[in-house]
Parts: C-alpha cells; structure tokens; sequence
C-alpha cells in the first residue's frame, strides 16, 4: 500500500503482475540481494532453514494454509 500510494489493488491484479511480469526477474532479484547480506555479514549461509508452519483460516474451522517447502 505505500508503494501504491495508499491505494488497495486486488489479489488477482498483484498475482497476475507477480506471475507474468516479474517471472524471470525475481528470483535473480532475491539471488542479488542474499547475496549483498552475505557480503555485508548481515546473513551467514552456513545454516538455513525452511518454515513449514500450518496457520488456521478464518474461512472453515478445519481450513490451514500450507506452506510449501523449497
């Protein structure tokens, strides 16, 4: 919202912006920035890890959201 300048845009609009145009670019966006931590010593690559956590929805009682390891 602040980069849109407070305006709320729909889920659809973001995901099909993130799906079709930021395809090729994010991730050598997210290789270029870890790396710039790691050489600022911001970030260790020794050890990682990958968060598995189930959270409840509002939407059904018996409804999680999974999130999918790398």
């Amino acid at each position: 919202m602040w980069l849109a300048g407070r305006q709320r845009k729909y889920f659809r609009t973001l995901n099909r912006f993130r799906s079709q145009r930021m395809k090729d670019v994010l991730e050598s966006v997210f290789t270029a920035v870890l790396q710039f931590l790691a050489d600022e010593k911001y970030v260790s690559q020794d050890h990682y890890c990958v968060d598995g956590t189930k959270i409840e929805a509002n939407a059904n009682r018996y409804t999680f959201v999974w999130v999918k390891p790398l």
